[in-house]
């Protein structure tokens, strides 16, 4: 049930989305294939937007290390929001049948029970003023 990686050029004159993948599988080796095909291609890129969190520890680990490094070797800016404005503000799946949660101004994690089904979307217009450059990954991890 893990969600696949979802990824989207835009032109930003527009703020309209161009092209768009999902690639299912690690965050490590998603993100691979995915930057070989954008850089080896035609694309020019100068900003990278993308979901701090929440959302799977490891995921987000890998996509804050691989972004912020392929930032600082091409000198792309980078923008980050929270993975809610991805899904509609719905629950986003932890562990187990918990979910991250927008409550209050803050996210919290809840145990529904069951498993919710995870359904992320590329917007077809991109609002950047939704977006910082407070590019510190959202890692809320419960107490061990």
């Amino acid at each position: 049930m893990d969600s696949p990686l979802l990824a989207g050029i835009y032109d930003l004159r527009q703020s309209l989305l161009q092209k768009s993948w999902t690639l299912n599988g690690h965050s490590s080796s998603a993100l691979n294939t995915l930057f070989e095909e954008i850089l080896s291609a035609d694309f020019e890129l100068d900003s990278i937007f993308y979901a701090r969190g929440p959302g799977r520890f490891s995921a987000l680990k890998m996509t804050h290390i691989f972004l912020h490094t392929l930032c600082l070797v091409k000198s792309y800016k980078l923008f980050s929001v929270s993975s809610f404005y991805f899904n509609s503000a719905a629950p986003i799946h932890a562990f187990a049948n918990k979910y991250f949660i927008q409550e209050n101004q803050g996210i919290a994690l809840k145990d529904f029970g069951i498993k919710i089904a995870q359904e992320f979307v590329l917007p077809e217009v991109l609002n950047i003023d939704d977006f910082d450059t407070q590019n510190k990954p959202l890692y809320i991890l419960p107490p061990v």
